[in-house]
């Protein structure tokens, strides 16, 4: 059978054979992509591959081919590596000129390949861009002055770098706030390979920003120290600042010449004015006493003047008056007011205000708790209070009885007596007629204690018995007291008094464990 093949299937195979071969063509593998030198330096490339070599040849912008091998070299270039039978192709140009910025090629011939093997590299030779350029937009009233509150919009511009140069922002020595500045935007010359970047600020002036400048950075490496900059000094109208509390200046001596010192903040220049018990003295003039003399006011930089009120002798009555002093300028005007004092300045005084603040909030803090603490114990409450072991305290006649149980979620220990305290001497009104009384049974071993719920019962029937024995009394009194008897059974009685009786007062927690064990030690 013969095969016939035509023009198009002859082309077909060709191509897909072309196609086979590059496939099956080596990996060239390069140690660096991309390098950035500058002008005179030099600069090393490796192309590799897994087999031997049959030739190296290097392609470089401005420079013809060089086809190298080890031992080879010449006043451009010289071959680097083990050797071609080791699949290194490497070289290194002595000195780079800025026509051989661009692509470099290494090709590689291997034994048995049709095909070669090329590899690829980038050579960035930088060029120095022009200084960066700085341009802001005018004040509210379109000159360079601007005010408070005003917009200010900038552009920075670095023309024909290679590669482009990075831009940096800041204020005095402060960076800008990216949230400030655009996207930066690189501009392309093809021509040389230049780039050019641009990015923009816009910023709401503050009165902190006056005096400062503003700064655009450039970094390149190919600039004489790395980066290039330029800078506008902003000039920002603004009344003086005002103060957010009384000065207040220590150390002064009785008999003594001193001086009151206030700094202020102001642009342009303020004028200042002093006020004493409704004396104003001028910048520069005295009292009408002469013991007192206002000094021009010093420029400390940055807007910032100290204004000095001068006083010969200072006697105790200074002490006592409060110094105003108004600071004013085409944008406004503000008011000072200071206190002097001869006591030594309080330690921690210099901290500022939030630390006197923090001492006066911690001691009132401290009071509160204490004050809490000592009305819960004088009134029974929260913690002061126990449940089932509740204190009964008879008042006097003029005063109705508080047998009001305190129930806390704490226990506090009960307060006992021992028996001694009940074998005291009878007084008026133990001999008096006997009371009518019930009786609460307890059981033997079992702890004499009352719950709110018994003293309310206990109070209702004390209270009924009384409004019995007294029913031709209109606006009688009652009085309820608790009392211990001693039987052989503890028990709890509630006694009923009339109103002209008179009471002591008394608090008792009755124990019977102690109780019992104090008489068996009589008996013994």
């Amino acid at each position: 059978m013969e095969l016939v093949f035509n023009g198009p299937m002859l082309l077909v195979a060709a191509m897909g054979f072309f196609f086979i071969q590059g496939l099956l063509a080596a990996k060239v593998d390069v140690d660096k992509k991309e390098q950035t030198v500058l002008v005179g330096d030099p600069v090393t490339y490796m192309c590799r591959v897994a087999v031997p070599l049959q030739y190296c040849r290097v392609e470089i912008p401005g420079l013809r081919s060089f086809n190298l091998n080890k031992g080879m070299s010449n006043a451009d270039v010289a071959y680097v590596g083990e050797g071609l039978e080791y699949g290194q192709c490497g070289f290194t140009m002595y000195k780079v000129k800025d026509n051989n910025n661009g692509e470099i090629k290494c090709t590689l011939g291997i034994t048995n390949e049709p095909q070669e093997s090329v590899g690829a590299m980038s050579l960035i030779v930088a060029r120095k861009p022009q200084a960066p350029e700085l341009d802001i937009s005018r004040g509210a009233d379109h000159v360079s002055v601007y005010k408070v509150d005003d917009i200010l919009q900038a552009t920075c511009l670095v023309r024909d770098g290679r590669p482009v140069a990075n831009i940096s922002w800041f204020l005095g020595d402060d960076p800008i706030d990216l949230n400030e500045l655009t996207m930066p935007t690189v501009l392309d010359l093809a021509k040389e390979n230049l780039q050019s970047k641009v990015q923009n600020l816009t910023r709401r002036l503050q009165a902190s920003d006056s005096g400062k400048y503003l700064r655009c950075v450039a970094y390149h490496p190919a600039y004489p120290d790395g980066q290039a900059e330029t800078k506008r000094a902003l000039d920002i109208k603004y009344a003086p600042l005002p103060q957010r509390q009384q000065i207040e200046e220590f150390g002064y001596e009785i008999g003594k010449a001193g001086s009151i010192n206030v700094t202020v903040q102001a642009n342009p220049r303020p004028t200042f004015e002093w006020s004493v018990n409704g004396q104003r003295i001028k910048e520069g003039s005295n009292d009408n006493t002469g013991i007192m003399m206002a000094a021009l006011a010093e420029e400390l930089g940055n807007g910032e003047y100290r204004a000095s009120l001068r006083i010969a002798r200072i006697g105790k009555q200074d002490t006592e008056k409060e110094y105003i002093l108004t600071a004013y300028n085409d944008q406004g005007s503000e008011t000072y007011k200071v206190k002097i004092s001869t006591n030594p300045e309080p330690k921690g005084y210099e901290g500022g205000v939030v630390a006197v603040i923090g001492i006066v909030v911690a001691i009132l803090f401290v009071i509160l708790t204490v004050s809490l603490l000592i009305f819960a114990k004088l009134n029974g409450r929260w913690c002061f209070s126990g449940k089932g072991e509740s204190r009964y305290i008879a008042e006097s006649d003029t005063e109705s009885a508080d047998v009001r149980p305190k129930e806390t979620k704490c226990r506090l220990s009960s307060i006992q007596l021992t028996s001694a305290f009940f074998k005291k001497k009878h007084d008026k009104v133990a001999v008096e007629e006997e009371p009518s009384v019930r009786v609460l049974d307890l059981d033997e071993g079992d702890t004499a204690t009352i719950t709110a719920e018994d003293q309310a019962r206990e109070a209702e029937v004390a209270t009924k018995t009384a409004e019995g024995k007294n029913e031709t009394k209109d606006k009688g009194l009652v009085y309820a007291e608790l009392d211990l008897v001693r039987t052989n059974s503890p028990t709890l009685v509630a006694v009923v008094k009339n109103a002209d009786e008179k009471t002591e007062y008394a608090e008792i927690v009755y124990s019977p464990a102690k109780e019992k064990e104090e008489e068996s030690a009589d008996q013994k």
